[in-house]
């Protein structure tokens, strides 16, 4: 059957590709001033993003608590020192300065961020106070798209944008797929925001179970690979990371389960003891203001231990396994503090199912573990200068997309996302809306040229046989040791793979074409990997987990620095930005 699409063109002025918190935040703000917005997303904005199922906690400075016992430059150095120097502390800086009014703005719009009693639950980790705010989240995203909603802003849910058009060097607008139908959107924009969260499903999980992750499984690059391929340039593409928590069950909030203690198989102590301190104060750092109440469950260090896969690898390689989480010795309130935090992050259905099989945090130990390496959100993805602005003209991006501000998490795409979005709006107000016809441009054709290659192929090949072979290559090439040799095999291998899938695979239904699609954006990130890799001629620990056989120690004079890797002439090339 011959699987043809229908064109569908659009026209706007700001377009938002992501509806996650970022791509909301953008959207509201050029709304604001004056700029006819669309958000395209691929999923459905009420759900989609990394807080999809909720979210329970987000940094921020808050002046009046935070003002006499640190700066935001504190905060900033806190920051750069967790990520081994390798951040763009403009950026943070200004993540940090505006956290707090983006906090606010999230309650003008109906979200809860404080107790019943009208304060912050303050807890410290990275930062040198308790600075990370938990709070109600579950609905956040629900909440943000009432309110994109009701400023008339516009949604296409359940569209894959899968090219970015470029005319004379800079931004035009994008092509796209429906996720649902035969429809092929391609959309005249202004200035276009990039949301699209971060990259998984590129490593294969220790389950097997392909959605059985972390994070949301509809992120897999899309942003990142449709930017390489219109020409801008990636940052930090050769450090991964890993996360750490309950074994076979793969979910977030691995940090809230503290003050419980984690164990090694013999029962001892892993990290240090929890503190509580009275009023929350802080030893190590000045005095939180006792008329604020702080909730300062946790200390750094036991966040480090809940948090490092480091450490959980080398109590395993000492042979001290299994490692438990403990909560046995809680109080009743702490275990409820918990599982409420836990809900809020979207771990409803582990709770659930502890319910269901007569478990209870504070009845049993949980057996936790070290999941499979995943890009860094935050650290690696989409480099930009201090006006969110990417290496094309035109093209803005903010949330866990962009590159070089590891840990910005929530107040990184509130924040960010808000500055694109004015960034955007006022790139808007000065371009002119090219005035052509986009079934003639080239991205359009190559990318009907590739749904009907895979639509209406012979072969009987699925979209799932190529993740896998796609997370065999780079778990065996590309994972957690690599080298020359290795590298250069796994790029070789990828390459075959993208041949493979275009003469092998059938999508019989939209459903299975946009995962085919997905798993080439993978490919095409696996690629910028390995090629980062391949250059970084050292190993490093921070920003994130980098390791090479052959070159097994940190080079600080010739690789403290960041690396790019952008597409020339069809083909990866790599530069060096100094820190």
């Amino acid at each position: 059957m011959n699987r043809s699409l229908q064109d569908i063109q659009l026209k706007t002025d700001v377009l938002v590709i992501g509806g996650g918190i970022a791509g909301c935040m953008a959207a509201i703000r050029a709304s604001e001033l004056g700029a006819d917005v669309l958000i395209v997303e691929k999923a459905n904005t009420r759900r989609s993003g990394c807080a999809a199922t909720g979210i329970d906690h987000c940094w921020s400075y808050i002046p009046h608590i935070h003002g006499e016992a640190c700066s935001v430059e504190d905060i900033v150095e806190d920051h750069a020192k967790n990520a081994g120097g390798f951040i763009f502390k403009e950026l943070v800086h200004r993540i940090a300065d505006n956290s707090y009014e983006r906090i606010l703005d999230l309650e003008r719009f109906g979200v809860p961020m404080r107790d019943e009693n009208g304060v912050f639950r303050l807890v410290k980790k990275i930062h040198r106070v308790p600075s990370f705010i938990h709070f109600a989240g579950r609905d956040l995203k629900a909440i943000l798209t009432k309110t994109v909603r009701s400023r008339g802003i516009k949604i296409l849910n359940r569209a894959m944008i899968t090219d970015l058009i470029v005319k004379e060097g800079e931004i035009a607008g994008c092509v796209g797929i429906s996720t649902r139908s035969q429809e092929l959107f391609a959309i005249r924009a202004k200035s276009v925001v990039l949301t699209t969260g971060s990259v998984f499903r590129l490593y294969g999980n220790p389950t097997g179970m392909p959605f059985n992750l972390s994070h949301p499984p509809s992120e897999t690059g899309d942003g990142r690979a449709m930017a390489l391929r219109a020409g801008a340039a990636l940052i930090n593409m050769e450090f991964i990371t890993m996360q750490t928590g309950p074994k076979f069950f793969e979910r977030c909030g691995r940090g809230t389960y503290v003050p419980g203690v984690l164990r090694d198989g013999s029962g001892k102590r892993l990290g240090t003891p929890a503190e509580h301190p009275a009023n929350g104060s802080d030893s190590g750092s000045k005095r939180i203001d006792s008329s604020v109440a702080v909730n300062a469950r946790a200390v750094g260090a036991l966040h480090a231990a809940v948090e490092s896969p480091e450490g959980f690898m080398k109590t395993i390689q000492e042979g001290r396994g299994p490692i438990y989480m403990d909560c046995t010795a809680n109080s009743r309130e702490q275990i409820q503090y918990i599982e409420w935090a836990l809900r809020n992050e979207g771990n409803t259905v582990f709770l659930d199912h502890l319910s269901q099989e007569g478990f209870g945090l504070d009845k049993q130990m949980i057996e936790f573990s070290v999941y499979e390496p995943k890009l860094s959100n935050g650290n690696s993805g989409l480099y930009i200068n201090s006006s969110c602005e990417t290496s094309l003209p035109g093209l803005y991006a903010a949330g866990d997309a962009i590159g070089g501000v590891k840990r910005a998490v929530c107040p990184g795409a509130l924040t960010l996302g808000w500055f694109a979005g004015e960034q955007a709006a006022g790139a808007a107000r000065r371009a002119v809306c090219a005035d052509f016809d986009f079934t003639g441009e080239k991205e359009v054709k190559h990318r009907k040229e590739m749904v009907s290659m895979i639509s209406n192929g012979q072969g009987d090949a699925t979209w799932q046989e190529a993740q896998l072979a796609l997370q065999n290559i780079m778990d065996d090439y590309g994972g957690l040791v690599r080298s020359e040799t290795m590298l250069k095999t796994g790029l070789s291998h990828l390459s075959w793979l993208k041949k493979e899938m275009l003469s092998d695979i059938n999508a019989a239904n939209p459903h299975e074409r946009y995962r085919t699609l997905e798993v080439f954006n993978l490919i095409t990130i696996g690629e910028a990997v390995m090629t980062a890799a391949l250059t970084r001629t050292e190993s490093r620990l921070k920003p994130g987990y980098h390791f090479r056989a052959d070159y097994p120690s940190p080079d600080d004079t010739n690789w403290r620095k960041f690396l790019t890797v952008r597409r020339e002439n069809g083909h990866l090339v790599t530069d060096t930005v100094p820190l």
